[in-house]
């Protein structure tokens, strides 16, 4: 969460603009309005000819303050507090009430005075249970909070013993697009976004017998991966592969709404992801039915992934049309959108009632897959995530969808869907969950390539990423889980980090 604060006679849409150009992908961004003076200017505190009003400052900062408290919530999300001028001066305020974000950005601040008294507040900031990383940034040509104030602000937070930079940057007093990027640039090396992870239940591996394919493997690893701090657990879905798919490294999958009914019981916390769920193999009002009642059974834990699939065979075999994949998808997505509203729909001979709707409202999280453009269309026209996937070795050809074989396209992927978000208005994009390119090395050699994932995780967290899909390799559920747990550790998992689907699939 990044909490944005106006200056002096700004208004809050204002600090929410450029709070959003800054903000680490996926974050939101909460813009608060000062209360408006006896002549209708937003002011965060009076001042006077001695100083400023310290019982006005103090309220703002009280209430600042409480809504840091509860935008972090139990769950403990990072929030960044960043202010503008007199927003940026509160900001440095807050300490002194007791509550600290996790980092605090001034740009053109400074550290107010109180009227009446020969001390300030200096000795104020950063109070509190910790000392937040703080930014400063000071503009060269600022006529209205010139640079010395930021440095003066600068060294009182340092010599209360906070982690403080400054950086002097030219130009005015002004929020500009060097600024921002300053500001995104230090916010993504100090509070670095956690990267969610979802792994396989490796109930693909038929050869393996009731050992990972059956209701007790899944339930069994379903458990140990909750117990490891895994955030999600993924199944695919191929109910008719081709035998040349087959034999080149392709798989079987159970049911996913099946699968994941197994895993739901088994569990409480761990979120229930089909990675990918095709809506065209199946008739809407079928597949909303199965999502609905998964998303039920499992008290609301469903992240449901789909996307619109490529293997012209399967289509054959389940009777669809395979060049209707995508326009079978777009009326899909309208379908499940209408009926988990509860709306009634009007069918030939009457009129249906859909029942029973999602525990989750208005719907489980949607994740579309796929890399292209029609892909990234439909994760901003209806999704609340994007699950593109790597194509390593021309695998784009086959798949027919858009190459990704490095994190370069990876990022123009990325840029594309917040381009696309802002033309649509949309102001949290959705997120992003990717196969790192890493995890076909890790199967082959888990003990040697696991620092390579590890760091390839961490990097992608830095370029947009939101959410990771893995596997650990093993015949065994003991070697399976054993895989899991290693990985766990390597990656920084907490114990009991799934939490309710709501939050966690969205990225907030």
């Amino acid at each position: 969460m990044l909490v944005a604060l106006h200056g002096h006679g700004d208004e809050p849409a204002t600090a929410r603009s450029w709070g959003r150009r800054m903000a680490p992908p996926g974050w939101e961004v909460v813009a608060p309005g000062a209360v408006r003076d006896d002549d209708g200017v937003r002011s965060w505190f009076r001042t006077t000819p001695t100083g400023v009003d310290a019982s006005t400052l103090r309220t703002s900062a009280r209430r600042v303050a409480a809504l840091v408290a509860d935008l972090r919530g139990d769950v403990g999300r990072p929030v960044v507090v960043v202010g503008f001028s007199q927003g940026a001066a509160l900001a440095l305020r807050l300490g002194g009430v007791g509550v600290q974000p996790d980092a605090v950005v001034s740009i053109c601040g400074f550290v107010p005075e109180v009227a009446g008294s020969s001390a300030d507040l200096r000795p104020e900031v950063g109070d509190g249970p910790r000392h937040p990383a703080t930014l400063l940034l000071a503009r060269e040509d600022d006529e209205v909070v010139p640079a010395f104030f930021s440095s003066d602000a600068a060294a009182a937070v340092s010599g209360e013993g906070g982690p403080a930079k400054l950086e002097l940057l030219p130009g005015g007093h002004l929020v500009d697009d060097l600024a921002v990027d300053t500001v995104r640039r230090w916010v993504a090396d100090v509070v670095a976004p956690e990267v969610r992870v979802s792994l396989g239940l490796p109930v693909d591996r038929l050869e393996t017998g009731a050992e990972l394919v059956s209701g007790r493997a899944i339930a069994d690893l379903a458990t140990a991966y909750e117990r490891a701090g895994f955030h999600a657990a993924y199944v695919t879905d191929h109910p008719a592969p081709e035998v040349r798919w087959l034999a080149g490294g392709g798989h079987h999958a159970l049911e996913p709404t099946v699968a994941l009914a197994v895993a739901a019981a088994a569990t409480e916390r761990l979120l229930l992801h089909t990675n990918v769920y095709v809506l065209g193999y199946r008739n809407p009002f079928l597949a909303a039915k199965a999502i609905a009642s998964l998303d039920v059974v499992s008290d609301g834990r469903l992240v449901l992934g789909v996307a619109a699939g490529y293997l012209r065979a399967e289509f054959a075999a389940v009777g669809v049309p395979h060049d209707e994949r995508g326009e079978r998808l777009d009326e899909s997505l309208r379908v499940l959108r209408s009926l988990f509203a509860g709306e009634p729909r009007e069918v030939e001979g009457g009129t249906v009632a859909p029942l029973p709707l999602p525990v989750q409202r208005p719907g489980p999280p949607v994740w579309i897959g796929g890399n292209s453009t029609a892909a990234i269309r439909r994760a901003v026209e209806f999704g609340d995530g994007w699950s593109p996937f790597p194509t390593p070795g021309g695998l784009e050809r086959s798949t027919g969808t858009r190459r990704i074989a490095d994190h370069d396209d990876l990022t123009a992927g990325i840029r594309e869907l917040d381009d696309r978000c802002a033309a649509a208005g949309r102001a949290q994009r959705p997120v992003v969950c990717f196969v790192p390119f890493s995890l076909g090395a890790y199967l082959e050699d888990p003990d040697g390539r696991v620092d390579e994932l590890a760091d390839e995780v961490a990097h992608l967290g830095t370029i947009g990423v939101d959410w990771v899909a893995l596997s650990t390799p093993g015949t065994s559920r003991l070697e399976v889980a054993r895989r899991a747990n290693e990985l766990a550790e390597r990656l920084g998992l907490r114990h009991g980090a799934p939490g309710a689907a709501s939050g966690a699939a969205s990225g907030s």
